[in-house]
């Protein structure tokens, strides 16, 4: 009888701790949520995981910690937290970025797809498989990761440039499968989304 009393009042301590880390965390969520919409940074998602373009913030409820593009963050107060993405997002449009060298390294990694792949040329590729013969290596892609990537694809659709330096075109593409889509944004800060990319040669 007495063990029987000490598990259930292990369960009820344990129920009450996830309960009570659930609610923090979600309270911590909707404060977040306001303090966005009250500085303008764009998030979508919904609780745990949302998108501050191009960060991922991720709540971890059992441990109630917070990622953002998998890194966990010390425990900040709402406004504090959302001012540090704010800064990030700030210093990553501030950095200087040459859209063309991104371009015809692109180029590159799409024409090295198409061969490895056994694609006919002009093909439509997805990004996904361009950014895997883009940073081959899986060591660095935790330095350069998908989040990276398309920051610099957005940062490439908003500069208006057309072509590579050999003369060819690209066009992006989108797709009706969610998952394969790259949600970026573009110069007023509208949501786009790019799933495939095409180099071809202006006829």
């Amino acid at each position: 009888m007495e063990k029987k009393l000490k598990d259930m009042t292990a369960a009820a301590q344990k129920l009450y701790k996830t309960i009570a880390k659930d609610t923090e965390s979600g309270e911590f969520a909707q404060q977040m949520l306001a303090i966005c919409e009250e500085k303008g940074v764009d998030v979508t998602g919904e609780y745990p995981v949302y998108e501050m373009f191009p960060y991922r913030v991720k709540f971890d409820t059992e441990n109630q910690d917070i990622y953002l593009n998998r890194k966990k963050v010390p425990s900040l107060r709402p406004l504090s937290f959302v001012q540090t993405v704010k800064d990030g997002q700030d210093r990553l449009n501030s950095a200087s970025f040459n859209a063309a060298t991104f371009l015809n390294e692109l180029a590159d990694a799409y024409d090295t797809a198409i061969l490895k792949l056994k694609k006919r040329e002009e093909s439509d590729l997805y990004l996904s498989q361009v950014y895997k013969f883009l940073v081959p290596m899986s060591r660095s892609r935790k330095e350069y990761d998908q989040q990276s990537f398309a920051f610099d694809l957005a940062r490439l659709y908003r500069s208006g440039l057309e072509e590579t330096k050999s003369g060819r075109r690209f066009q992006f593409g989108s797709s009706r499968q969610y998952e394969k889509c790259i949600r970026i944004l573009d110069n007023d800060g509208k949501e786009q989304f790019l799933a495939t990319i095409q180099f071809f040669k202006q006829s």
